[in-house]
């Protein structure tokens, strides 16, 4: 198998990296020629154009931003049936599903996507235990398999249908854990001297709670806090002082670790009611015990 990467973005980078290793890159390319070459003098390839490219690979990645993965399909079944049919096309959205390369699919070419669910911060990243959300025709959605499973990662199946769905989950667990510690930072920066320090300060509270996680059986197991003690007088206090814009991403949070605390039974109805009415009415600030 040969593979060809198209974007040199950090996810192409990273893939080009195992692809190295692995034995089976053969190129990849950026949205300009200058780059290209760049890249190829550091992946130790030819610097080819996305048509020698397509030539030569047996299975080429989209790997450019979600917004252009259609126009760059649509580029690339301009090149003609003869380039692209039985070749295999995988883009790596985690949100998008087939219709964005149904151009080179109407060309002859087998379609499919392969998402690793990670977040990449440089080709360094690590896929080996990695799950990687695949999907697409029976050709592409075994290549797909197969690219998985070199990676050392965990292929498994998720329809085009549900694919925004998936994403939503990941962002969960990755851009808007960001959000909920950013939001942190600016209020621990009045004490500590600035945001760069505030976020040292909370950094060992989030690596704690990031190996309670690694250490449970669920997510929802590893809640602490005064939610999950039912302390109503704590989440009250905190709504008195809170500054007004980040109220309502406490209320929502707090409201699912209600819910979290109930299920793990160490709240009770009536404490999950008091904690309810708080979150949902926060205008009140107050909590007469």
């Amino acid at each position: 198998m040969k593979a060809g990467i198209i974007g040199g973005g950090k996810v192409g980078c990273c893939l080009a990296e195992h692809f190295v290793r692995l034995g089976i890159l053969c190129g990849i390319t950026a949205g300009h020629a200058a780059k290209s070459e760049l890249l190829a003098e550091r992946f130790g390839t030819r610097a080819v154009t996305n048509e020698e490219l397509m030539q030569q690979a047996d299975i080429l990645f989209l790997t450019v931003p979600d917004r252009l993965i259609l126009p760059v399909a649509r580029e690339l079944a301009a090149v003609g049936a003869e380039t692209l049919r039985g070749k295999i096309f995988l883009h790596c959205s985690g949100s998008l599903g087939m219709e964005v390369l149904q151009p080179l699919q109407e060309r002859g070419a087998f379609t499919g996507s392969c998402h690793p669910l990670q977040s990449f911060v440089s080709t360094a990243t690590e896929l080996r235990g990695v799950y990687m959300a695949v999907d697409g025709d029976d050709k592409a959605a075994a290549a797909a398999n197969e690219i998985a499973a070199l990676l050392g990662g965990i292929p498994f199946c998720v329809p085009a249908g549900e694919r925004r769905l998936y994403h939503a989950a990941a962002c969960f667990c990755s851009n808007y854990v960001v959000a909920a510690a950013a939001i942190g930072q600016q209020l621990m920066a009045r004490w500590v001297g600035g945001d760069a320090a505030a976020w040292q300060a909370l950094l060992p509270l989030f690596q704690g709670t990031s190996v309670n996680l690694q250490q449970a059986e669920t997510a929802g197991a590893a809640l602490t806090g005064p939610v999950a003690r039912g302390d109503c007088n704590t989440v009250a206090g905190h709504l008195q002082v809170l500054p007004q814009e980040f109220i309502p991403a406490y209320c929502s949070l707090g409201l699912e670790a209600v819910r979290l605390a109930s299920a793990n039974g160490t709240i009770d109805s009536e404490t999950a009611r008091q904690l309810e009415e708080l979150l949902r009415h926060p205008e009140v600030k107050k909590y007469d015990s």
